[in-house]
């Protein structure tokens, strides 16, 4: 099933030469755990994240409540943590991030594939995460993976505002993000890798689907 929201650059008799992609998600699919929650920890600290969470309490518990919802929650966790925090200071912290925790996250069935996919057409590859940027970019660089479509951190004279630039790449907001990364080209997602529901409008509009399929 192909949802609207990629079928308007698609047409059934346009496929076969629409450019063939392959996308993952990464949080689950790819690791063992959430990143971006980890990551809050390990560039905050202890002690600040601590403050940070029950300073966050409120929007949690009117998430709970279906009074907010998890974009709102996103942004309202990205302003907490970055607004004001300099974008190279958020680099650097992405970078070690990158090179000392992720790689212990990394599900090998799902690296495997991925090597394979870089050996054989590696502009076919693109991550799709709800994940920030800056880590995504670092740890993909690593492995030759640099078509990365993830949640942005809005940056402003070297400092970062707080806000998402964009989406929060959940959900719609993957279709969303995969539709401005093509715009104006004929693509076809030849295979879509996830785990959650927010992998479903990405999962629904490719031609083979896979559902957790390095668990095993």
């Amino acid at each position: 099933m192909v949802s609207d929201s990629i079928h308007t650059e698609i047409t059934p008799s346009q496929t076969v030469m629409a450019r063939n992609v392959y996308i993952f998600d990464f949080d689950g699919t790819i690791t063992t755990k959430d990143t971006f929650a980890l990551f809050l920890k390990y560039y905050a600290g202890y002690a600040r994240w601590t403050l940070n969470i029950i300073r966050l309490l409120p929007v949690f518990m009117g998430y709970l409540a279906k009074l907010v919802s998890r974009d709102n929650v996103k942004a309202r966790v990205i302003k907490q943590f970055f607004k004001g925090e300099a974008e190279s200071h958020i680099n650097s912290r992405a970078e070690s991030f990158a090179r000392d925790v992720i790689p212990g996250l990394i599900r090998p069935k799902a690296l495997a594939v991925l090597k394979q996919r870089l050996k054989t057409a590696p502009d076919t590859l693109y991550i799709c995460s709800a994940s920030i940027g800056p880590y995504l970019r670092h740890w993909g660089a690593t492995h030759g993976i640099t078509q990365i479509m993830a949640t942005e951190l809005e940056m402003r004279h070297e400092t970062c505002t707080g806000n998402i630039l964009g989406w929060n790449i959940w959900g719609p907001g993957k279709t969303k993000r995969i539709n401005a990364e093509f715009t104006g080209q004929q693509v076809h997602i030849k295979e879509a890798y996830g785990d959650s529901r927010g992998d479903l409008e990405m999962l629904n509009a490719a031609e083979v689907s896979f559902w957790r399929p390095f668990r095993l």
